[in-house]
């Protein structure tokens, strides 16, 4: 919660008050209570406040100007306009003010509200309500000119000119020119209540109120090709290796049973996946004075564990020996 904040501008006589809220809405106030000073009665008074509050993607400013001037007694002098961060949504300005001697008062109050229509509660815009007139010009003689009349809406946007300009021959001329406000910012003007009450005074006040609803503001768009961060610590893809061929060594034979003067060459090739046996064509031996055939015996021959070329089946071979009798020839070449 905000404290309560009063700035003052004391080149201008406005005094800006925000209540405790979370949201500081301002209220600008000058011109209230003016009445004799060192130079005398104050025979003349013409106030102004012109403000303009925004509100854009959320964003919230408003810049106040002011001016015055009192015969015979300074009341505020002209200042610069004022900036804020906070909107102005309250003015009370020429309250309870010259009532000492007959004189003009001249007050004016114009705002303008420009929000933007992605705003919370922008809309709908309605027309300003408005309580005034009500009491005043009673005097013998007085005229009563106001706009609209008559005008009594309770808690009303505009509350002026109550209970003025009642001296004899007084004359109350007022307008709250049609007008509207959003529920956005909520606006409250009250002005010119209770002044000028001596004879001949002319009491003069005019309010304005004036609600823009502009574009919606759009986010700024993300540059083309930006991406965001990626996730902390992802693993960094690694390429997968391609298995290597590898060629399958060719076996052969290198030793000879006993007894066996000639071998046949067995070839037998071997691949990673299976193994792969040689088997040649078993020939019969004959044996001399005609006897029987019997078949030859047979070697296998295992390639060893870790053989040429890194394969991981096994070669095997079956080498034909022909078993000779001693003395005997080799009959089956």
């Amino acid at each position: 919660m905000l404290a309560a904040v009063t700035l003052l501008l004391t080149a201008g006589g406005l005094v800006f008050r925000a209540p405790s809220a979370a949201a500081a809405n301002l209220t600008a106030s000058q011109c209230d209570g003016i009445g004799p000073g060192p130079g005398g009665a104050t025979t003349s008074m013409v106030c102004t406040v012109r403000i303009v509050n925004t509100i854009s993607g959320g964003r919230t400013s408003s810049t106040t100007t002011v001016s015055a001037t009192c015969l015979n007694n300074p009341c505020a002098p002209a200042g610069v306009p004022q900036t804020s961060t906070d909107l102005v949504t309250t003015v009370n300005q020429c309250n309870g003010s010259d009532n000492d001697a007959a004189g003009p008062v001249t007050c004016t109050v114009e705002i303008i509200d420009n929000i933007s229509a992605d705003t919370p509660g922008a809309n709908p815009v309605s027309a300003a309500t408005s309580d005034q007139c009500v009491g005043s010009a009673t005097g013998g003689g007085g005229h009563l000119v106001c706009s609209p009349y008559p005008a009594t809406t309770a808690a009303a946007t505009v509350t002026q000119c109550n209970g003025s300009g009642n001296g004899g021959g007084g004359t109350v001329q007022c307008t709250v020119v049609p007008s509207t406000i959003s529920p956005a910012i909520p606006i409250t003007v009250n002005q010119c209540n209770g002044t000028a009450n001596p004879g001949g005074s002319v009491v003069t006040c005019t309010t304005r109120i004036t609600t823009n609803i502009t574009a919606a503001v759009s986010p700024s768009p993300i540059p083309s090709g930006t991406t965001g961060p990626g996730p902390s610590g992802s693993p960094s893809p690694r390429p997968t290796r391609s298995p290597t061929a590898t060629a399958s060594p060719t076996a052969r034979p290198t030793s000879q049973p006993s007894g066996a003067t000639r071998s046949p060459t067995a070839t037998a090739t071997a691949t990673a996946t299976g193994t792969a046996t040689a088997t040649p064509t078993q020939r019969p031996t004959s044996r001399p004075g005609g006897g029987s055939r019997s078949p030859s015996p047979t070697a296998t021959v295992s390639s060893p564990a870790g053989s040429t070329g890194g394969s991981t089946g096994r070669s095997t071979q079956t080498a034909q020996v022909t078993d000779v009798p001693s003395g005997g020839a080799d009959t089956g070449s």
